[in-house]
């Protein structure tokens, strides 16, 4: 037999020995995982038993003539996917005891592209029967599939060492109804395949995702009389060279991707930079639960109240409780310029109690914060990374600097993580207001409205109809409110009416019309929004949303508007307790968007001399419980249009922060609430009437 083959089948022999000894090991493995599960004060990693296992290795190596620094290599590979294979134990331990399902997952992309390629890890060591792949032209159809039920997870990629953040997914993940459930990180190897045989000096297209051609520029640029062409995915590219045929054209993709679609490989390693590891998201609809002893971690986004150092107030409470930051990226608000949101990774998970007092601090300056999710980290900071003594004299004697190997420190298990956790903040009165409630004495959150804030020291009047119905009407009802010393312009363009014979707006088309009077007279705008379906649409020119009574517990829309980046006018609803209406604040604010002001608009009660009953009392004990600002809406209280100047110095001489008027420039034209809308001269005395009172609070108009 030829000596090379001999050599080659030992090879082969001795190979299948090795997986089976190895498949031996990873049995034992487990073994211990499952007690790992079934104990939760076990530690995950025994460090001392490691570096027991490492010197053993070690010695072990140099008798039988080998590198230690070789053996130290492959044992910490063993020893990485042994701690990450025993995590299948913990989380039968966290969760009810089920038996393995199929899976779905969507991805952006075709078979053997990197998402694909990303799966196989993801769900290696995830108790599941099997994994079904669809895969997606876009992200945003791979998330309309998960948001649809079709999938149980979306896979997509989120940033790359390289290229930077994904944009689109990010826009995606703060938009939906989704949450981060695990992170993945693959190695991208690009390669330049193509037809079988084909040369580089053939080549002169070559075709991949924008971001995989970001990643090789410098290689592409070094090419003369070829051209980069964008395609929806690398290994889509490398699906369509094979249908193609055409040894002029090749893709940028990896090896798998050549294999899977009967194509050479022409060129390996062509990206800019040696290391390329792109980041992946496993996305679900729900959260899942973290063992408490794996390192996590909380990606969110947020928006900060406009105002200097608000930012840096931001990072302090991080900082304060000791937690380590992995990512802080801006993003622009298109609709709101010069504006940002914040992207923030950090090491922790929303129910540790730092990270819980670190959201609280936080929230007190941001005007809009929603957790993306929370799940196990994958990432390694420099922190963890420790480096043993030197192992091997041949490393010294080649000169070389000993890199050693890496260790992760184990996580103290939750009795130990707490214990020396600070004190959690003291909790509100009621245990559902963990937003809206007043937790500090005089604590008053500013509510930001294109440049008019309430909750300040100015006292805020809103005016304007009850209904746009034309564009003359607006822009004469504009002038009237400016000329009353008005800050905002209010208009209904949808309304929702208790007789279905009632006028019901002129729906996007009054918008429109109110915008227009808006910008005419430098008013910001605010409308009623009825329809989920509709929020994010009237959020795009609108100023501020407005919730009516009637809506107040229309949860739908409220988590709706939660998730909008405009500030919320809030309505009590006309039997709602206060206690009702700060829950559906809380609802507002748990969808992230902070900026809420609340309005009392009276109540009903047996009396009938007045449309409603103003409950001047809500606006002094709201201010006891909340730290939101609390307007009056006088007008919808009395009906009346003689009783709607008294009622509104009442609420300014009780410590409202505003109020909202229907003010009409001809009542007796008006199609709804004529009988109480003001008149331009009307708004011109209560102006008058509230100067005294408001400045007597300390206040100016």
């Amino acid at each position: 037999m030829d000596p090379l083959l001999r050599s080659r089948a030992d090879i082969d022999r001795l190979d299948k020995e090795f997986l089976r000894l190895l498949a031996e090991r990873m049995h034992a493995v487990r073994a211990i995982g499952a007690h790992k599960g079934a104990n939760p004060d076990a530690p995950l990693v025994d460090e001392a038993r490691e570096r027991e296992v490492l010197e053993t290795w070690a010695r072990e190596a140099e008798k039988l003539g080998l590198s230690s620094y070789f053996a130290g290599r492959v044992l910490r590979e063993i020893l990485n996917w042994s701690r990450r294979d025993q995590e299948r134990f913990l989380d039968a331990h966290a969760k009810p005891a089920s038996t393995a399902k199929a899976v779905r997952v969507a991805y952006q992309g075709v078979p053997a592209c990197y998402s694909d390629l990303t799966i196989t890890k993801v769900f290696a060591t995830r108790d599941v029967a099997r994994v079904e792949r669809l895969g997606r032209k876009s992200f945003v159809a791979a998330m309309d599939a998960l948001e649809a039920g079709e999938v149980d997870y979306a896979l997509l990629p989120i940033e790359n060492t390289i290229a930077g953040s994904i944009n689109e997914v990010y826009d995606l993940l703060a938009k939906r109804t989704v949450t981060i459930v695990g992170e993945e990180v693959w190695p991208v190897e690009h390669c330049l395949v193509g037809v079988p045989g084909t040369v580089l000096e053939q080549v002169r297209t070559i075709r991949s995702h924008p971001v995989a051609l970001q990643q090789c520029q410098r290689f592409l640029d070094g090419l003369v009389g070829v051209t980069a062409e964008s395609w929806h995915d690398t290994a889509g590219a490398a699906e369509s060279i094979a249908t193609e045929k055409d040894a002029r054209v090749a893709a940028i993709a990896s090896e798998e991707a050549a294999r899977q679609y009967g194509l050479g490989v022409i060129q390996r390693e062509i990206a800019d930079e040696r290391v390329n590891l792109t980041r992946f998201l496993l996305i679900g609809r729900a959260p899942e639960p973290v063992d408490p002893r794996r390192p996590a971690k909380t990606s969110l986004v947020f928006a900060v109240n406009h105002r200097r150092g608000a930012l840096l107030q931001c990072l302090a409470a991080f900082n304060d409780q000791g937690i380590s930051l992995t990512k802080l990226e801006s993003r622009p608000q298109p609709a709101t310029p010069w504006e940002y949101v914040f992207y923030v990774d950090f090491e922790g998970h929303v129910t540790d109690a730092r990270v819980e007092a670190a959201l609280g601090a936080l929230r007190e300056h941001t005007n809009h914060l929603t957790i993306l999710g929370s799940y196990p980290r994958r990432t390694e900071s420099a922190l963890e990374r420790r480096q043993l003594p030197v192992l091997s004299a041949d490393i010294e004697h080649l000169g070389i600097e000993p890199l050693g190997i890496e260790l992760v420190e184990p996580l103290d298990d939750a009795h130990t993580l707490l214990a020396t956790c600070p004190a959690e903040a003291k909790p509100a009165a009621n245990p559902n207001l963990k937003l809206s409630s007043l937790k500090q004495p005089g604590q008053r959150t500013q509510v930001d409205v294109s440049g008019v804030v309430f909750g300040g020291e100015r006292f805020v009047v809103i005016a304007g109809p009850c209904a746009v119905e034309n564009r003359a009407q607006m822009l004469d009802a504009a002038a009237m409110a400016k000329a009353g010393g008005a800050s905002m312009l209010r208009g209904g363009a949808f309304k929702p009416r208790t007789s279905p014979y009632a006028f019901q707006g002129l729906g996007f088309a009054g918008l429109e019309l109110l915008v227009e009077a808006g910008h005419a007279y430098e008013l910001p705008v605010v409308t009623e929004v009825l329809r989920v379906e509709d929020v994010e649409k009237v959020a795009e020119t609108a100023d501020m949303l407005q919730i009516g009574a009637r809506n107040m517990q229309n949860f739908s829309l409220l988590r709706e508007v939660g998730r909008a980046r405009k500030p919320v006018l809030l309505k009590r609803g006309m039997s709602a307790t206060i206690e009702e209406l700060l829950l559906a604040a809380e609802y507002v604010m748990a969808g992230g968007n902070h900026r809420v002001v609340l309005c009392e608009r009276g109540i009903r009660t047996f009396e009938t001399a007045t449309r409603n009953t103003l409950d001047i009392s809500a606006i002094p004990v709201l201010r006891a419980k909340t730290h939101l600002p609390v307007i009056v809406d006088p007008s919808h209280a009395a009906g009346l249009r003689d009783l709607v100047v008294p009622l509104a110095l009442a609420a300014a001489a009780v410590g409202a922060d505003g109020v909202i008027i229907e003010a009409h420039p001809r009542p007796g034209e008006a199609l709804c609430d004529k009988d109480q809308a003001l008149t331009g001269d009307d708004l011109v005395k209560l102006f008058a009437q509230l100067k005294p009172i408001v400045e007597a609070r300390g206040r100016t108009l």
